[in-house]
């Protein structure tokens, strides 16, 4: 007989959970097929080919049918009180069409590379979209597909029901359940969600492993200091979609850039050896290292160019997966391309599932930085008081930097967000857990920068130096007032929001920047406001004195304005953290004021 789908008012987590393996089990005993367990690779893309493109160069596309997350329609339910009629028409919505005709895809995988991290994944796609299941699995690291798993997930892409939010209006895509390791989806098609789906619950395992989940990317690299010794760099690159994480973390030196820099005078080729990628979106952060989580890369390559060496190349190979990607007049991707549009604008995320092996030389098989990593950048675009780039000194204010998590919205994370400032605390929109909660992993953190420059102070090991850099931001933008808020000035240009005057570091400028304060090249000088908390650049080698002063606001503003308009800030600040990260020390949440 049939498993009974639970009625709206015996609906609980468990019970759902139960009932879809048991409505896979009485399928297959009927000989009925309820799933294909772990097609190999050659079988999903032969199935996905009906439906995608092929480029020039042999690789494959998709084109979702959302193309970003959806946050608004996301919610977390810790136990079966929080569980709305909503909810649970959800749930019941699903195990009704996983009990009709409707084969699923089971495919497995495991994120970590190193075994304190290692997390074993089971998802569940809707057979019809065999392209999700193919890409995410080109990601992960091979899984044993009879083991236990350590988290599930059902994605029901072409399924859609009238289940809302809490708030009775919003339709609810995503349901996640941190204490039941299991995660559900419907309705959206969109790569991210499949690939967040499992990271999230990654993220919580990691802090119960004694670890902080961040959202950054990674790298290590050897520089020549000034005093002409050899150091090795561990880098962590903090963003939200859309912002430079990817740019940066991934940015390499090399021939096919160098002359760009000897025509600053700078001779990075003898400055810089050893240069490996390691992970680009989610890491786990311990005091002694940084373990990344995928063997491959999910990442935006909008307006990607071949000075982006790596991701280009990685980019361009015959086996990269892509999404929502232009092909160009040569056949190939195109990732400059303005053809495709999405919800009335050009497209600005176009996706590609590349394999870091073919970031080579720039790969050396490693996921890891197995070292203490001694470079935390926080990318905080911003209009209206940032400087293009500065140093943190204080471990409590950089603590409060990491929870506030400012950005500015990019269509990459929601179309409604684009050009908003926003605060996504910890830049990380994926924490969930009650044993791990916001402000534990930014205490977590915080204790990390302590300790390490204890160990500075008595063995001369590198401390974690932290940095905030505005990438994608300006300096100097025009603002006004309204409703007694200052507000960036916009307009459309081409389709495309973009902000009124001032000027912003182009991507070089900004590696600069960072290799030459890996170098110890920088001089700096105390924050008009904030003094010795954050030091301002003054002189950055490579970058003249004249763009230096165009990158500082206080260059823009009368010294009255940076005062209210920072002031402005640190009451937005402090306002995130009230509503969104309770509990969070006082000495690191007041950390701003001046």
């Amino acid at each position: 007989m049939a498993p009974k789908i639970p009625s709206l008012d015996k609906m609980s987590i468990q019970a759902f959970i139960d009932t879809f393996h048991a409505i896979l089990e009485w399928k297959k005993s009927i000989g009925q097929k309820a799933y294909h367990d772990n097609p190999s690779y050659e079988t999903l893309l032969e199935q996905s080919k009906f439906y995608g493109v092929q480029y020039a160069n042999k690789s494959w596309g998709w084109a979702s049918n959302i193309w970003s997350r959806s946050p608004a329609m996301t919610d977390v339910v810790e136990e079966d009180s929080q569980l709305t009629e909503g909810h649970k028409l959800f749930l019941r919505s699903a195990l009704e069409y996983v009990l009709a005709p409707n084969p699923l895809i089971k495919v497995d995988g495991v994120y970590g590379q190193n075994a304190r991290v290692q997390f074993h994944c089971r998802l569940w796609g809707d057979a019809r979209y065999p392209d999700l299941p193919l890409r995410w699995r080109e990601l992960v690291f091979p899984a044993n597909p009879n083991a236990k798993p350590d988290m599930e997930a059902l994605f029901l892409c072409g399924m859609w029901c009238p289940a809302t939010m809490p708030d009775g209006k919003t339709p609810l895509f995503v349901l996640r359940f941190p204490e039941h390791w299991f995660t559900v989806l419907m309705t959206s098609s969109y790569q991210g969600e499949w690939k967040k789906g499992a990271l999230t619950h990654w993220i919580y395992h990691v802090f119960l492993q004694g670890g902080v989940g961040v959202h950054a990317g990674t790298k290590e690299f050897e520089v020549k200091t000034v005093d002409g010794r050899w150091r090795k760099i561990g880098m962590l690159v903090w963003g939200l979609t859309g912002s430079g994480k990817s740019t940066h973390s991934m940015w390499v030196f090399g021939e096919h850039n160098a002359e760009e820099f000897e025509r600053r005078g700078l001779s990075v080729l003898q400055w810089v050896r050893n240069q490996f990628i390691k992970n680009d979106d989610i890491v786990a952060l311990f005091e002694d290292c940084a373990l990344g989580s995928e063997r491959g890369s999910w990442t935006k390559t909008e307006d990607v160019s071949e000075s982006q060496l790596a991701i280009y190349q990685a980019g361009m190979s015959p086996r990269a997966l892509h999404e929502n990607t232009g092909m160009g007049p040569d056949g190939n991707p195109d990732f400059l391309d303005t053809t495709l549009h999405y919800r009335g604008a050009p497209n600005r995320n176009a996706r590609t599932v590349m394999y870091l092996d073919d970031m080579k030389p720039y790969f050396n098989g490693s996921i890891d930085i197995d070292f203490p990593p001694n470079m935390a950048v926080f990318i905080s675009p911003g209009f209206l008081v940032d400087y293009a780039w500065v140093k943190i000194e204080d471990p409590d204010f950089a603590a409060a930097t990491l929870a506030a998590g400012r950005t500015v919205g990019h269509p990459a994370q929601a179309a409604e967000l684009v050009g908003k400032e926003r605060f996504v605390p910890l830049y990380n929109p994926f924490i969930i857990g009650k044993r791990a909660r916001r402000a534990d992993h930014i205490h977590r953190f915080h204790q990390f920068l302590v300790n390490r420059r204890k160990r500075h102070q008595k063995t001369g090991e590198d401390p974690l130096e932290c940095y905030l850099i505005n990438t994608t931001g300006r300096v100097g933008t025009q603002y006004e007032w309204v409703n007694g808020v200052a507000q960036p000035v916009f307009e459309i240009r081409n389709g495309s929001k973009k902000p009124v005057g001032g000027t912003g570091p182009k991507i070089i400028e900004t590696a600069i920047f960072l290799l030459q304060a890996a170098r110890g090249a920088v001089k700096y000088q105390p924050h008009p406001l904030w003094g010795e908390k954050v030091l301002v650049p003054v002189d950055v080698p490579g970058i003249p004195k004249e763009r230096l002063a165009q990158l500082n606001p206080f260059n823009h503003r009368s010294e009255d304005e940076m005062r209210k308009l920072t002031h402005q800030l640190v009451e937005r600040v402090e306002a995130v953290f009230e509503e969104q990260i309770r509990g969070l020390e006082k000495h690191i949440a007041r950390s701003y004021r001046f």
